[in-house]
């Protein structure tokens, strides 16, 4: 797909809407250099891959669209994963791109992979402030970098969690409404109580969520890349796989996961609450089948030892062989600074990148479903930071997932559940280093 830019003068691109100095990664001190004159009158091609392959009419009204408005001269060729253009298989096609968007599932692959460029150095010459984003967006992006103090990309949207919950259901049972500021244990004992067979439907009062969902609370890794092996036998998982076993063990219910829970929450209406990313693709889809959303509304995500869980950005990196490596910084830099940007995205429901009172109070203010939410929710977050990742991470996921499914059903106990899958888990990664 190709498109051609149509308005508006690139002079906008030399405005710093972020100013100040930092250290951003290699702890080098801010120098003189002025950063590469840009001859913005020449036409520019660049290709953007697209790790999540967002659907065309979305992707360009959230990504080409705003910055063609801004920089005329620029076209855009956009790259999906398919065959022959997975990220291990980028480099050896010579298909690569000068833009890369992504989450921090794919973030590994592309720096072990060398596809994309540090960025301390355009950083610094550009006089970027770090500290203007959302909590620990930056201190994530670190974490998975060689050293763990470098910046291989700039966030430009954010996630967050959140308490979803259905109001029917509580009025139903005259129970109150979930408050701000609930921990774990006081979600899993109100849901106890809303936990009854009625009418011939069982309602379930709190689903728990995953193993994957609850680690994110504890600033704990999966692998230990040193040593080759895995690290999740730990007492961060012994707690995650106690919080669901607590979370399953109760009268009315049965085990079930993410897939059944969604189908509860927003189809049968049967979920009374669960701790879920705020996802508003869902919402829209609901609102699209006709669904009002009267009966839904959020709070915060119920924490644990005072924190929420980790934030997870959406993320944007600069390759590291492209020819226009200048054009396409400031073009990442426009997505993860621009208050122009970052108010757009607020406005139409997307979570921000930005730390900004004016960005947060726009939130939402085009999107119907959102009136009289309460979206306040979504900024009253205490993240915990990212613990150290890699791009194994994944390795563990179906032995922890089929772990934490014996524990709530009763068939292992905790320790021989994760025993199991650590044992699992480093025989994978053996086959996988050898």
């Amino acid at each position: 797909m190709k498109t051609k830019a149509t308005a508006a003068s690139a002079a906008v691109l030399a405005v710093a809407l972020m100013t100040g100095c930092s250290a951003a990664g290699s702890g080098k001190k801010l120098t003189e250099q002025k950063p590469p004159e840009i001859d913005w009158s020449k036409p520019v091609t660049l290709k953007i891959f697209d790790a999540n392959s967002t659907p065309e009419a979305q992707f360009n009204k959230q990504i080409i669209e705003p910055i063609q408005a801004k920089f005329p001269n620029v076209s855009f060729e956009v790259i999906h994963p398919g065959k022959g253009s997975y990220i291990t298989e980028l480099a050896a096609t010579g298909n690569l791109a000068d833009l890369y968007l992504m989450t921090t599932w794919d973030f590994p692959k592309l720096i072990s992979s060398k596809l994309i460029k540090e960025l301390g150095d355009p950083i610094r010459t550009s006089q970027l402030d770090l500290n203007g984003y959302q909590p620990t967006l930056i201190d994530t992006i670190k974490k998975f970098s060689p050293n763990g103090d470098q910046i291989y990309a700039l966030p430009y949207k954010s996630y967050a969690s959140v308490l979803n919950y259905n109001k029917d259901i509580f009025d139903k049972f005259g129970v109150p409404y979930p408050k701000d500021g609930m921990t774990y244990e006081d979600a899993i004992k109100l849901g106890r109580t809303m936990t009854r067979m009625d009418g011939g439907t069982q309602f379930i009062g709190y689903f728990p969520g995953n193993y994957s969902f609850l680690y994110s609370y504890f600033n704990k890794g999966f692998i230990d890349l040193k040593n080759k092996k895995a690290t999740i036998n730990n007492p961060e998982m012994e707690r995650v796989f106690k919080i669901l076993q607590d979370g399953f063990n109760v009268p009315g219910m049965t085990y079930f996961d993410y897939t059944q829970a969604h189908k509860l929450f927003y189809t049968s209406k049967a979920l009374a609450m669960y701790p879920f990313h705020y996802d508003l693709s869902r919402l829209e889809a609901a609102s699209k089948q006709g669904d009002k959303l009267g009966w839904w509304d959020m709070a915060q995500t119920p924490t644990i030892d005072g924190f929420s869980r980790s934030a997870a950005p959406s993320l944007v990196s600069v390759s590291a062989h492209g020819e226009h490596q200048a054009v396409a910084f400031h073009i990442a830099k426009f997505l993860s600074t621009s208050l122009e940007y970052q108010t757009k995205l607020s406005r139409e429901g997307l979570l921000p990148a930005l730390k900004d009172k004016a960005v947060e109070q726009a939130f939402g203010s085009e999107l119907g479903i959102l009136k009289g939410k309460h979206i306040e929710a979504l900024f009253k977050q205490n993240p915990q930071k990212l613990a150290e990742s890699s791009e194994y991470d994944r390795i563990p996921n179906a032995y922890l997932l089929e772990a934490s499914k014996s524990v709530a059903t009763g068939a292992l106990d905790i320790n021989s559940a994760l025993r199991k899958a650590e044992e699992q888990s480093n025989q994978k990664l053996l086959e996988e280093w050898q």
